[in-house]
């Protein structure tokens, strides 16, 4: 009997260890971030988009290409017979449109402002795929250290069984207390299975992200109990302002409907045609030169020009509207999260320091009252119970603590855990 006792002892002593020893490789957060960054299908696609729009810069600053023309004028009998023409009337032409003044610069400028919103969108992708990536990263986690800590559990049962079956058979110990223990062991194995089955899928949806297949194998997450960042609330307001990419995606609306505001009264203005004439081409030299000038004229402005800069004024407003609101909103969201990183902190203190080692403490004095004959193995099972709960809260705060933390780097639009004070 004093063997067995001494077997549980050992196997709760290991159970109440901090460490757990995995037998398949850890899983690096940072190498999956990089991987999910270069291959991920979402974010290629907006990468492109963005590559498509910086493309379109010098397009858009370009003039329209000239239009060349061979003409034959004064045809005998039939339009055919340009034989018969005249060398004089045998004419090379060239015409080239120029828009008013300013116009092609403002074009190139919304075009620069359109590739810098593709950029803000590609960034904004980016750390959507990586916030992603982080939650389904730390749900991970905590389903391993579920795992093992229900597997710990079961040892320590099925250790508690064998000493109850030896009591049980000297008829200290009654039936029904025994079969409440192996019900418990029943229960828990059944929970083992559930929580794999749902770590498979949950290792699935890391690999699509990662744009790998879904029975790709991986190892072990590893998350850090390092809970130190701490940054003032106006420093992460500024970050916010400076950072997130919604509200740069609005910033740069409000630029490119001011350069379109101001391309709309150049429209007010006419854009001109320049063409040059060369006669006798076929004569082995130029005869004389034909110059033309032409320019549009903007007479129906009352009902295309002026409607066309009011358009624009109300694009403009609209954009200065809808980024005041995106800005209340996201600061107001920044203030949210940093609070839920801090309640999360206080909560793994409070666990860590506090409530953890007093329950260890119960479970040494259950142990040892029950080693002694004068403890029974329910209040063994409940501070066990409370121990494997307390446990499990404290993995769910820190997990609490760095999804928050993930979801506040996603608003802010920086990661914050590479600043530490000094860079304020």
């Amino acid at each position: 009997m004093a063997k067995k006792v001494f077997i549980l002892f050992i196997g709760i002593i290991f159970f109440l260890s901090n460490a757990f020893v995995y037998a398949e490789e850890l899983l690096s957060l940072d190498a999956l971030i990089q991987e999910a960054k270069l291959n991920n299908p979402d974010i290629q696609a907006v990468h492109k988009r963005y590559e498509a729009a910086q493309a379109r810069i010098p397009q858009a600053k370009s003039l329209d290409d000239p239009t060349l023309g061979l003409t034959f004028e004064k045809a005998p009998d039939s339009p055919l017979r340009i034989k018969k023409t005249m060398p004089e009337d045998r004419m090379l032409s060239i015409t080239q449109a120029l828009p008013f003044f300013g116009k092609l610069p403002l074009k190139g400028k919304i075009a620069l402002v359109e590739s810098q919103m593709s950029a803000a969108e590609y960034k904004d992708k980016e750390l959507e795929i990586v916030n992603s990536l982080k939650n389904v990263y730390y749900d991970l986690f905590m389903n391993y250290q579920e795992i093992a800590l229900k597997e710990e559990s079961l040892r320590l049962l099925q250790g508690i069984a064998k000493v109850a079956e030896a009591k049980y058979s000297v008829g200290k110990l009654s039936q029904e207390e025994v079969f409440k223990i192996h019900s418990e062991i029943a229960s828990l194995s059944t929970e083992i299975v559930n929580l794999k089955q749902v770590q498979a899928v949950k290792k699935s949806h890391l690999n699509v992200l990662i744009n790998k297949s879904p029975e790709n194998p991986l190892g072990v997450p590893n998350l850090t109990e390092d809970v130190s960042f701490n940054a003032d609330i106006d420093y992460l307001y500024r970050l916010t302002l400076e950072n997130q990419p919604e509200l740069l995606i609005l910033s740069y609306a409000i630029q490119k409907n001011k350069y379109v505001k101001s391309l709309a009264k150049r429209s007010f203005f006419p854009d001109f045609m320049a063409g040059l004439v060369a006669r006798g081409i076929t004569t082995g030299s130029i005869g004389p030169w034909d110059l033309m000038l032409s320019f549009t004229a903007p007479i129906w402005f009352w009902s295309k020009q002026r409607y066309g800069l009011k358009e624009a004024i109300a694009n403009l407003e609209e954009a200065e509207a809808a980024y005041q609101a995106m800005k209340n909103n996201a600061l107001a969201e920044t203030k949210d999260l940093s609070a839920k990183v801090e309640i999360a902190k206080n909560k793994i203190t409070l666990y860590k320091t506090d409530l953890l080692p007093i329950l260890e403490s119960s479970i040494a004095v259950s142990l040892a009252a029950f080693q002694s004959g004068k403890g029974d193995f329910m209040a063994l099972l409940d501070s066990h119970r409370m121990l494997v709960e307390t446990k499990m809260n404290y993995y769910k705060a820190l997990v609490e603590y760095n999804m928050n933390l993930a979801d506040l780097e996603r608003n802010v639009g920086i990661g914050l855990t590479q600043y530490s004070e000094e860079k304020r």
